[in-house]
């Protein structure tokens, strides 16, 4: 150590005692240091205070004049953008708009006439009281159904009397060409989106968690999007853009069912079951297959970004033109089991379970396939097979997380990843990301066991 580091060092660490009289506390001056300025002005102290007031009006102005205008209200929210036209970046749900046209800058009217486009509440047809159970036939069961969606119902209409009067407002002067992502983030009350002829660029993450969303209605004269009955896609269909969350209520209303079904015999508290398994079942793979199968057009190439998270489908069909399913793409769908490809000369654009009928398909994903994004397949653990053609370049990381469990010593959900390659082409021919194989013993770090080299089921 040199001896200016030593004494920069004693300096440092040797203990300095300055006895300063109680009076003069605030005002003693330490040799060395300015002296202190208790009640005393700093020199030009007006001129400084000026000219930072200046510095921070130039800057705050600036910031401005560079990013967007924004325009906010307590429940839109849109940016100026470079264009002149408007992105609707954020809606805030005061937790009664159930419906939601993007066209034009929109805001929100409170009328003191009373008057209101909110739309009244119908009630269903059903028993005034509880149907006995357990039920036999469809019919019953549909009846026991709408004696619970009508008590559900009239609990809604007495809610909506504590809704105030309202009307959603357009500025037709100000035209919305964009929607930015997660701008309806987590609603739970908006059923009906339209989009209108102005829109032009719709992020994938848009309509995020969408709870009660059961469709999109796209304006005929969009040039860029258009929808099939409810779902959002590309004009020229070849990418899914959006698969409502909550597309099966519509379904349900479609095909007659009043509530959501599910696969095990419903239970009625601490009563016997509603249904008999075996009276159950028939009725079940009836709903399965009009309510939760869908369809996917022979035209789509890419599956979008967080497409079909959240759905409640059980049975979907892809097109063997399929190249690409984006990040999130069939993210935390816990009741899909199968995957189907199929084959077809005749264009196919019906999307509902009739479509399939007479269909030549085969399992799990289409050869030609190219890109499985991160997390496509993540928390989907009725899965059961996976087959991954030689076509497939890039599986993203965690493509089929928790895909997989452990219960009483037997993999369920997929037991194994199934891969048309040789482990040494597979290697050398496809990006990989982390945890692209799925743990089923998360405590051991078990991966399920891929099968290279593998023919399809």
């Amino acid at each position: 150590m040199s001896k200016k580091e030593k004494k920069l060092n004693n300096a440092l660490t040797d203990d300095t005692v300055i006895e300063i009289p109680e009076d003069e506390i605030y005002t003693y001056h330490i040799e060395g240091l300015a002296p202190p300025h208790i009640n005393k002005p700093y020199k030009h102290y007006t001129l400084k205070k000026a000219l930072f007031i200046i510095v921070i009006v130039v800057a705050i102005s600036l910031s401005m004049y560079f990013s967007l205008s924004i325009l906010r209200t307590d429940t839109f929210t849109f940016a100026e953008i470079s264009d002149g036209n408007y992105q609707f970046t954020k809606f805030s749900n005061p937790g009664y708009i159930d419906e939601l046209t993007i066209n034009w800058v929109l805001d929100v009217e409170y009328p003191e006439n009373g008057e209101t486009d909110a739309k009244e509440i119908t009630v269903t047809d059903a028993p005034d009281s509880l149907p006995a159970v357990p039920v036999k036939t469809k019919e019953e069961f549909i009846e026991y159904n709408k004696y619970l969606l009508k008590q559900e119902q009239l609990a809604a209409i007495e809610k909506a009397k504590l809704y105030p009067d309202y009307k959603v407002t357009e500025d037709t002067s100000k035209p919305v060409t964009s929607v930015k992502e997660y701008a309806i983030n987590g609603d739970g009350y908006i059923k009906t989106i339209y989009i209108g002829e102005n829109v032009l660029e719709i992020d994938g993450k848009a309509f995020y968690s969408c709870w009660a969303l059961q469709r999109i209605i796209v304006d005929e004269n969009n040039p860029n999007y258009c929808d099939i009955d409810g779902v959002l896609y590309t004009k020229d269909k070849k990418t899914v853009v959006c698969y409502p969350c909550d597309r099966d209520q519509y379904l349900r209303e479609k095909y007659g069912y009043p509530k959501e079904m599910w696969e095990w015999v419903p239970q009625d508290g601490a009563r016997k079951d509603i249904f008999s398994a075996e009276d159950y079942a028939p009725i079940w793979e009836e709903y399965r297959e009009k309510v939760m199968t869908y369809v996917i057009p022979s035209t789509v190439e890419t599956v979008g970004e967080l497409c079909f998270n959240y759905s409640n489908l059980a049975t979907v069909y892809l097109p063997e033109g399929l190249k690409r399913i984006e990040n999130l793409g069939f993210f935390e769908m816990p009741n899909v089991r199968d995957f189907f490809t199929y084959i077809t000369e005749n264009a196919i654009e019906d999307t509902s379970y009739e479509a399939a009928e007479g269909l030549k398909t085969y399992l799990s994903f289409p050869e030609g396939l190219e890109h499985i994004g991160t997390d496509a397949f993540s928390f989907n653990p009725a899965m059961n097979y996976v087959y991954i053609p030689s076509s497939v370049k890039y599986i993203g990381h965690h493509a089929f997380w928790k895909s997989c469990y452990e219960e009483n010593g037997e993999i369920k959900g997929i037991p194994e990843l199934n891969i048309a390659l040789s482990k040494e082409d597979f290697k050398e021919n496809v990006e990989t990301g982390d945890q692209w194989v799925p743990i089923y013993n998360h405590n051991l770090l078990k991966k399920i066991p891929v099968n290279y080299g593998a023919e399809r089921k």
